[in-house]
């Protein structure tokens, strides 16, 4: 056998053994709180991050949400490439709160926001009211 290439055995339900290294075990299908269908979503071209400061659960969520969208707007992405890109956003006890959360219990973006701004509303900033008289 070639030095340079690696041998890798696989079979279903088993772990993954790689000559000359540990197995580890394949992940179960919901190892992940992404729905089943948004993790087999077929993903095409490149999606690019958005660029944003970390979210800390300090400043206003919906802030936060408005500023994603608007940048993940301007690709032509679904559903999913939201869902998915959206940890990437988020610091700290945040990305705790997210990795927290049911498996599969995501099935949409607007799911994942609702659940984010329910979590961090005690950070939104106090909305100013017009009062006519």
């Amino acid at each position: 056998m070639n030095p340079s290439v690696v041998k890798v055995e696989r079979h279903p339900e088993s772990p993954i053994k790689v000559s000359g290294t540990a197995a580890r075990s394949i992940a179960p299908p919901f190892s992940t709180l992404f729905s089943a269908e948004i993790i087999n979503t077929p993903r095409y071209g490149k999606v690019k991050m958005p660029t944003l400061d970390l979210y800390d659960g300090m400043v206003d969520p919906e802030e936060h949400l408005g500023v994603y969208k608007a940048q993940m707007c301007m690709q032509d992405v679904d559903d999913a490439a939201y869902c998915c890109c959206f940890p990437a956003t988020l610091k700290e006890v945040v990305q705790s709160w997210f990795n927290g959360l049911p498996q599969g219990s995501v099935t949409c973006f607007q799911d994942l926001a609702d659940k984010f701004v329910s979590q961090f509303i005690a950070s939104r900033k106090e909305r100013r009211r017009c009062w006519r008289t």
